[in-house]
């Protein structure tokens, strides 16, 4: 299954490989996570790109593309890290262009090209042209070829930055540089150890409680048995001096991580002033591995962590406290449970010797030994066998599992230990003996989930006549739940569509359009029983469409509800479908299965009819399937042309009482060009749409019901608040979706059309 170990909490990438963090920063109102990215090759085969997410509280990301290729000389072999100075208008990036030479080079000395290259964005997606700052003749004489990861910070009027290097006789080290401006750096210092091994990656150079830390991450340490245990090692030194820094002014390095799986962090400040570290929950080059590689993605990063120093001036990494905020009530633990990934264990109170257990990952400590061991009981771990720690005294435990990584947080976070752990089931076992536990269940429950028919809609090239006149057609993706789930993510949400395409090149260009609108695509099916749904549409004088349907059976039809599963719902904020693949076959079955999962969960259950009559042959038994359906909804949307065959009157007093059935919490009646109305038990409340001409209302009816579902998940409002939201807020939300489709309807073809939330404050003004 492509969503086998997808996490629900760590940035992934959305196919293909990922590695270092780069460019963290907080700007408009988001934080921007940037990452190394080779899309394709989940193995990292694919030259480096970056990627991009943002997220208004570090808990719920949203990817947004690529944003850095390699497409001038200066990085033709890859854009490398780097990092982010956010201004109140702009953001400044500095980053290493990777230049490999042809020829016999041994690509240390001689050979590679590591540029300092500058761009900037005004919004954080949308970058300059690039500048090359900095190449190799600018790097002191002593070094190699290999100085990259340029991390730059912008104090009192001063640009200072500091990069990873070798020097030629294979000494780690950290460069030093300083200027007014982008264009004239000046080197300042180098600062080296001794027995730090060969290569310095990913420098930091930041305050924390009133000291100053040299973070980075050496190569070629040797490893021991409780120090520098992975192959490549990430920590910092503790100094009270300034550039150029002095050896004896610094304590003994100290690793920020003993886990399996942690490498190449960042910090960068929160707009409260936290310090905010995270880091590639990956190395390279280790004999462990990651299965996802053959479910065509491998690593993440970890979750972002908040520093602060204890009283010997070591940093204490914590969990974000955002996290509070989805945590569930928690529950005692006493020997053994079961708990559904992801979740949050708490042990306090620890006795002489205390052993946990998260599934096949095992964590003990005895005070006798004086050591704290991570450990596999199982094959879990991919090759990961064995991580431990000197420790005299155990205070707490603080695991945060996902559904594929843990970090472990010990005695207040002095020490972490992070790895990767691919558990066959997302119910996973918890032990515990020797110390007080809680389990806390961590539900985000921020994705609108569609299910049902996702199919390529032929466009035609003449509107405003008979569909006999039509000469031509272009296929566009589309599908209604497929359309709700694209608006919801345009707009900046997390959506995921469930479906079954064929394996055919329609299918392939659905799923490329779908993930191009930010629709989470992994629990697409695809099946060589039957094709890719089509349709064929033609546009009337007025505006209005007549469909014209391939699919006697289509691939979605045959969508068998035993392909349903808890973890395709786990994060789900509503569940939205349509009644277009409730005829009789095995879809129809396997909406039942996804709405009893997401009322289990306590989502919002959302159905638009969305009536297309040309697929019955008996009217009654679509009427019939609506009323099966529709005492399972949280939110009803209807149209008023649908309004009378539906409840069998066409009298608005008469009829909305009538969808008040079971569980209807809202009942939103749409009025093309005149609005919509919504009714709850508070009452009802109209909103107007703006005067516009339309030019194709293709899909204008799911950018209303997916830019309303947005709205209401950006307000806080969840099933509970339904039935007893205030009529101001009601509306707000519908003249939200209202001017949404007042710019779709302006464009043409359905996905296409639908803007993105900077557009729409743009066009708003």
């Amino acid at each position: 299954m492509k969503g086998k170990w997808r996490q629900n909490l760590h940035i992934e990438p959305p196919e293909g490989w990922m590695n270092d963090p780069n460019g963290l920063c907080f700007f408009d109102g988001l934080y921007h996570v940037y990452f190394q990215y080779s899309p394709g090759t989940p193995c990292g085969e694919s030259t480096r790109r970056w990627g991009h997410y943002v997220s208004p509280n570090m808990l719920s990301w949203k990817y947004k593309g690529i944003v850095l290729e390699p497409d001038i000389p200066g990085d033709r072999d890859g854009v490398f890290s780097g990092s982010a100075v956010a201004f109140e208008d702009h953001i400044e990036y500095f980053y290493t262009g990777n230049v490999m030479e042809e020829g016999n080079f041994d690509y240390v000395l001689e050979g590679r090209g590591a540029n300092v290259i500058f761009v900037s964005s005004s919004d954080g997606s949308y970058m300059s042209s690039k500048k090359i700052i900095l190449d190799n003749s600018g790097y002191p004489d002593f070094c190699s070829c290999h100085v990259r990861d340029p991390k730059v910070t912008f104090e009192d009027g001063i640009y200072k930055m500091v990069l990873g290097a070798r020097t030629k006789d294979d000494k780690g080290c950290v460069l030093f540089y300083e200027g007014a401006d982008v264009d004239s750096f000046e080197y300042k210092g180098c600062f080296s150890a001794p027995d730090m091994g060969y290569m310095w990656e990913c420098p930091d150079l930041f305050e924390l409680g009133g000291r100053k830390y040299l973070a980075f991450c050496p190569q070629g340490v040797d490893q021991g048995d409780f120090k520098f245990q992975n192959l490549f090692q990430s920590g910092y030194f503790v100094f009270d001096g300034s550039v150029p820094l002095k050896l004896e002014e610094f304590e003994e390095f100290e690793e920020f991580d003993y886990g399996f799986d942690f490498y190449a962090p960042q910090t960068f400040t929160a707009p409260d002033g936290r310090r905010i570290l995270i880091g590639w929950m990956g190395i390279g080059d280790d004999a462990y591995s990651n299965p996802t590689a053959e479910l065509g993605w491998q690593h993440c990063l970890t979750l972002p962590r908040e520093l602060s120093v204890d009283s010997d001036g070591m940093i204490l990494q914590k969990p974000l406290r955002e996290l509070e905020t989805i945590k569930r009530p928690g529950k005692k633990v006493n020997g053994e449970a079961w708990e559904k990934l992801p979740f949050e264990l708490e042990c306090t109170d620890c006795s002489d010797k205390v052993s946990v257990a998260v599934s096949g990952a095992e964590i003990t400590w005895s005070r006798d030994e004086g050591v704290l061991s991570l450990h596999f009981t199982n094959n879990e771990g991919f090759g990961r066998t064995e991580r431990r720690i000197n420790l005299e005294s155990l205070t707490s435990l603080r695991i945060i599992a996902d559904a594929s990584s843990l970090e472990i947080y010990i005695n207040g976070g002095r020490y972490v230990m992070s790895t990767r752990f691919y558990p066959e089931y997302k119910q996973v076992r918890i032990a515990a003996d020797g110390a007080s536990t809680e389990v806390y269940a961590l539900r985000l429950n921020d994705t609108l989930v569609a299910i049902g028919e996702a199919l390529i809609d032929f466009i035609p090239d003449k509107t405003g006549c008979e569909f006999r006149e039509v000469t031509a057609f272009s296929p566009a993706a589309g599908g209604a739940p497929a359309n709700v789930c694209a608006a919801y993510s345009k707009l900046g949400g997390k959506s995921r569509m469930i479906t079954q395409l064929g394996q055919d090149p329609f299918g392939g260009v659905i799923t490329g359009t779908l993930n191009d609108a930010g629709v989470d695509t992994s629990y697409i099916s695809y099946t060589n029983a039957a094709n890719t749904a089509l349709a064929f549409v033609s546009l009337s004088k007025d505006g209005n469409r007549v469909f014209s349907f391939y699919r006697n059976p289509s691939a979605d039809m045959l969508f068998e509800p035993g392909d349903v599963t808890g973890d395709m719902l786990d994060d789900c904020y509503a569940l939205h479908f349509c009644s277009v693949s409730l005829g009789d076959f095995p879809m129809k079955d396997a909406h039942r299965a996804a709405v009893t999962i997401a009322r289990r969960q306590g989502a919002i259950v959302s159905f638009d009819p969305n009536l297309r009559f040309m697929l019955w042959d008996d009217r009654s038994a679509l009427k019939k399937v609506i009323w099966e359906f529709l005492p399972d909804c949280d939110i009803l949307k209807i149209s008023d042309e649908e309004l009378e065959f539906i409840t069998g009157t066409s009298s608005l007093e008469e009829a909305v009482p009538l969808l008040f059935a079971g569980s209807v919490k809202l009942v939103i009646l749409t009025k093309g060009k005149d609005g919509a109305s919504a009714f709850n038990p508070l009452g009802s409340v109209d909103s107007a749409v703006p005067a516009v001409k339309a030019t194709d209302t293709t899909g204008a009816g799911d950018a209303f019901i997916g830019s309303f579902l947005w709205s209401l998940r950006s307000r806080g409002i969840g099933r509970e608040d339904l039935g007893n939201c205030p009529l101001s807020v009601i509306k707000e939300c519908l003249d939200f979706a209202n001017r949404y489709c007042s710019i779709s309807v302006q464009r043409s073809g359905a996905i296409p059309s639908y803007p993105t939330l900077e557009e729409m404050k743009g066009l708003n003004g």
